[in-house]
């Protein structure tokens, strides 16, 4: 053990021993071994010197240039090593080339999608990582073709549980940019007056992990793209898992083809079909039975053929979702009541929406009377608290098949830090090869962030910090 000493100058002492004196203080015998050159800052030792370290050199460490926060660095790179996304990436894009791309990655973790100050931020808040420049990033992006993508999907999806559940959905992301190429107007999610692009995207169930993602125009509506999406299953490696999906798929076309190509799904429902109406009428008696009951909620099964193809539809009842529903009823009725009392006059349009509630007559006078239509408000409640799961494997129980579909709440979670926390509600690139290995890079900082995520809510149910070290060290 060294210690250095100044006085005028600065001398390097041995200590020999360490001990406490009798008041108590600590204390230690040394003896001197040299002295530091102030203009080399190297070692000038004495004969004592030798006599503990021979002929041995000894260096003293180099002054520091800067003070560089890397925790949030050190963990990402952590997780990603953990996932074996660094050595995926080094296998298909090389050493350098993802060095860089982890760079892009860790930033969007850390900071979000705008790339401005992330020269600032390698000088910073990195230790060993590639720097990147505004400049260096956009070339990086244009760089990644889309072979380097499909081999990265390809090994990723290898190592992912084989039999897990698939959810998929599907997200818009906006831009101003008039040079990319799918940036088109359609139904914008977030509501805004913009162009975008559609994006759908996989996220297995059991991992709460992104898999795969395709961009396509943003015109185009979920419903028509997903066989689109389904193609690219055979090519990488996506066999034997079944897809949950929302009823924003729930087509005669769609269910059809995954019929006809054996993909396995679970898939929400329209409630205004006909035969899920039928479906509902036929259990509605004897539904709630204890004999039905699942946690809160109670359920029955239909075996039969629905929108084309044979299947199993489940049909929920929930109690308290039923009551929620009438009372949201009863106030839309009570605020377009008072809308009607201020009513002088009215319009076709705004007759026709009244009517479903109401039964409003035209006096002679040019005033309104009406009353309220308790049969069609009836009605209009008959199937609240309702809803219809329909699965093409028969063999699931309803409680499996609910517990399924209610995991499915991951691939919002996903798109919600895609958009927020990562900060890609906006594009902020002007060019379609951009864009694309942007989002790449997008996808895998979901991939870490999700896995942060997860590895989080694993701990808050703990309740303990133990498991953090264990996880990412």
């Amino acid at each position: 053990m060294c210690r250095i000493w100044r006085v005028n100058q600065r001398f390097l002492y041995k200590v020999l021993k360490t001990y406490r004196n009798d008041k108590g203080q600590p204390t230690n015998i040394r003896r001197t071994i040299g002295r530091l050159d102030k203009s080399t800052g190297m070692l000038i030792p004495n004969d004592s010197y030798y006599e503990y370290y021979s002929d041995e050199t000894l260096k003293t460490l180099p002054a520091f240039d800067s003070v560089r926060s890397v925790g949030a660095t050190f963990l990402v790179g952590q997780v990603l090593n953990n996932l074996k996304i660094t050595t995926i990436l080094t296998d298909i894009l090389g050493q350098d080339k993802a060095q860089s791309v982890l760079t892009a990655v860790i930033y969007m973790v850390c900071r979000g999608n705008i790339f401005a100050r992330i020269l600032d931020w390698c000088e910073g808040y990195t230790l060993c990582e590639t720097a990147l420049s505004t400049q260096k990033a956009s070339s990086l992006f244009a760089s990644i073709t889309r072979d380097e993508r499909m081999a990265f999907f390809k090994s990723w999806i290898a190592i992912q549980t084989p039999t897990q559940y698939l959810a998929y959905d599907v997200t818009s992301l906006s831009s101003y940019a008039k040079g990319i190429e799918d940036t088109e107007w359609g139904y914008n999610r977030d509501g805004e007056k913009l162009a975008q692009i559609n994006m759908g995207c996989y996220l297995g169930e059991e991992s709460g992990l992104p898999v795969f993602y395709v961009t396509y125009p943003g015109s185009i509506v979920d419903k028509s793209h997903m066989p689109y999406m389904m193609v690219y299953n055979n090519e990488l490696g996506i066999n034997n898992v079944s897809f949950v999906m929302d009823k924003g798929f729930c087509t005669t076309a769609n269910l059809r083809y995954m019929h006809d190509s054996r993909i396995s799904f679970i898939m929400s429902i329209e409630m205004r079909h006909k035969a899920t109406r039928k479906a509902i009428d036929d259990v509605r008696d004897g539904i709630v039975s204890m004999r039905n009951r699942l946690d809160n909620v109670y359920a029955r099964c239909i075996r039969s053929r629905f929108y084309g193809v044979d299947s199993t539809m489940h049909i929920y009842y929930d109690p308290s979702s039923a009551e929620q529903q009438r009372s949201d009823l009863q106030r839309t009725v009570e605020n377009m009541e008072g809308k009607l009392n201020q009513r002088a006059q009215i319009t076709k349009r705004d007759l026709k929406r009244y009517s479903s509630f109401f039964d409003i007559k035209r006096n002679d006078d040019g005033t309104l009377s009406f009353c309220r239509n308790y049969n069609k408000i009836d009605a209009a409640t008959r199937n609240n608290g309702f809803f219809c799961l329909l699965s093409s494997d028969t063999a699931l129980a309803s409680a499996e098949v609910l517990k399924v579909y209610r995991r499915k709440d991951v691939i919002e979670k996903g798109f919600d830090d895609l958009k927020n926390h990562i900060d890609m509600k906006r594009m902020h690139t002007h060019t379609g090869i951009t864009t694309d290995g942007k989002l790449f890079c997008a996808f895998i900082a979901l991939i870490a962030a999700s896995e942060i995520t997860n590895k989080l809510l694993t701990l808050n149910k703990r309740k303990s910090l133990k498991p953090v070290r264990a996880v990412f060290y």
